[in-house]
């Protein structure tokens, strides 16, 4: 239980400071970034099956997946669904919008409940009501103040929610499903870099030829990170530690990317926070009720 909280904590943290990797290449194209990310990880996934003898285990995943039609469709729908969050977020990171991607990150599991009202029907108990209430109130006051919707911290939560939601039902471990979707993608990042960039990896310095080359290894750490602690620790207990991630993106983006958070959106801010102490206390009150029936 508390290697497992421990390696939770390690993989949101992990992400938070993710933002400050992607800064580093903030003066190259950012969907070059985007590209070499996904080529990087494709690649050092490849490396991990063979170093740590999974080959196998990969394989039989592999075989299943393409007989099953239905699981295999899911797969290539998350794949471009975890590329557009992943190029949204290296596009908000170089162009000064770490503050709107934190905000997404806030938002992300409240999005999630929202999707499985619209599409499964769930019904909420009073306290997810109220945060999703007050969560859909934050996003309205900083549209509002802003004169515009925040669309990273929109696009976000809805690519990744949905790619969530998606991958609820594929069978499949969490390292082979990394390796599957950078597969997926890897062709069209192929023809955009043949044919359509404007660098090549030969016109970047030293220092941002290597931050592209292991942005791979910075990618894949993380995730199986959380995968072992999902094996080690109750959802529930991981669930409650994953707002250090959009916290410290937060605190990155306003004390050393010097962002300006204005004391206006201190109040839409305020509103999804407030939402997401609602949701926990809702969460711990479901959580202690299970527990009660239990005994």
């Amino acid at each position: 239980m508390k290697k497992g909280l421990l390696l939770a904590v390690g993989s949101y943290v992990s992400w938070g400071f993710l933002s400050l990797f992607w800064k580093l290449l903030g003066n190259v194209d950012s969907y070059d970034v985007f590209s070499y990310r996904i080529l990087s990880t494709m690649l050092t996934m490849v490396v991990y099956f063979f170093v740590f003898g999974k080959v196998g285990k990969l394989k039989t995943e592999v075989t299943q997946l393409v007989v099953n039609k239905t699981e295999l469709a899911s797969m290539i729908a998350a794949s471009f669904l975890i590329s557009i969050n992943w190029i949204v977020y290296i596009y908000a990171i170089a162009h000064n919008q770490a503050t709107a991607a934190s905000l997404g990150y806030y938002i992300n599991p409240l999005f999630s409940v929202l999707l499985a009202v619209v599409l499964l029907k769930e019904t909420l108990d009073n306290y997810t009501k109220i945060s999703l209430f007050l969560a859909v109130s934050g996003v309205v006051i900083l549209a509002v103040q802003g004169g515009h919707l925040p669309i990273i911290s929109i696009i976000l939560p809805l690519s990744f929610g949905t790619y969530g939601f998606i991958k609820k039902n594929v069978m499949l471990s969490s390292d082979v499903a990394m390796l599957v979707e950078t597969l997926v993608i890897t062709p069209f990042i192929l023809i955009y870099l043949f044919f359509f960039a404007k660098h090549n990896l030969l016109d970047y310095s030293a220092s941002q030829l290597g931050l592209l080359l292991i942005s791979g290894i910075i990618t894949a750490i993380p995730l199986l990170l959380f995968s072992e602690a999902l094996k080690r620790a109750p959802l529930s207990v991981v669930g409650f530690v994953q707002y250090l991630n959009p916290t410290i993106q937060l605190v990155i983006a306003i004390f050393l990317f010097h962002e300006p958070f204005k004391f206006e959106n201190l109040y839409g801010f305020l509103a999804i926070w407030l939402a997401i102490i609602v949701f926990i206390i809702g969460q711990i009150i479901v959580i202690k009720k299970t527990r009660n029936m239990i005994k």
